[in-house]
């Protein structure tokens, strides 16, 4: 190459460059109509921050409902989810975040839900604990199909589900019930991996 035709292609590449820095950064995905992330609720997480569900943006999720006071399907489910975190490999389990959202509006404050997460081992760099007021946790569960109502020992009846979305907030795959192991949402989780590479 002679010393003219490097220059140019110097050159060239630093137009290019100035074009994509004038450019500025590529326009935010918009969800799609299946998306959670079309909800715009609020929600607190055991830290006291506020977030909306956007904040799962860009990496899979592995989300369920639950409340701190249940003593039988929720420490089942979060037992499921950490069979799942457990069962990842060191390289992919930081790829994926773990989230519980309360149905508890108002006996699970920031606080309760700290000292769960503590309680039961969730490392919080990978999970979040969330709270809400009423109407964003009837309008989640709608979204996520997890049927609850308040019972009369001050908890709820509910569902157990276990929801594996998209980095663009869509549900890919949900587990119904409890297992011993949760095998079909792990290989959900590691071929959602996989295609996202």
């Amino acid at each position: 190459m002679t010393l003219r035709a490097f220059v140019s292609a110097v050159a060239a590449l630093i137009a290019l460059g100035a074009a994509f820095a004038l450019a500025g950064p590529p326009p935010a995905i918009e969800p799609s109509g299946a998306s959670l992330f079309n909800i715009e609720s609020k929600w607190t997480t055991q830290d006291g921050a506020t977030v909306a569900l956007t904040h799962f943006a860009g990496r899979p999720a592995i989300v369920a409902m639950g409340y701190t006071t249940c003593k039988d399907i929720c420490p089942a489910i979060v037992a499921d989810m950490m069979w799942v975190e457990k069962h990842m490999t060191p390289g992919t389990v930081g790829k994926v975040r773990f989230a519980f959202f309360s149905f508890d509006s108002e006996a699970d404050t920031p606080e309760r839900l700290k000292l769960y997460a503590e309680s039961h081992g969730l490392d919080l760099d990978r999970w979040m604990l969330l709270r809400a007021d009423d109407a964003a946790v009837r309008e989640l569960a709608a979204a996520l199909d997890v049927p609850f109502r308040p019972n009369d020992q001050s908890g709820f009846d509910h569902a157990a589900v276990i929801s594996l979305l998209n980095d663009r907030g869509e549900i890919v795959f949900q587990q119904r019930g409890t297992r011993a192991s949760s095998e079909d949402l792990l290989a959900k989780v590691r071929e959602l991996l996989l295609r996202s590479e």
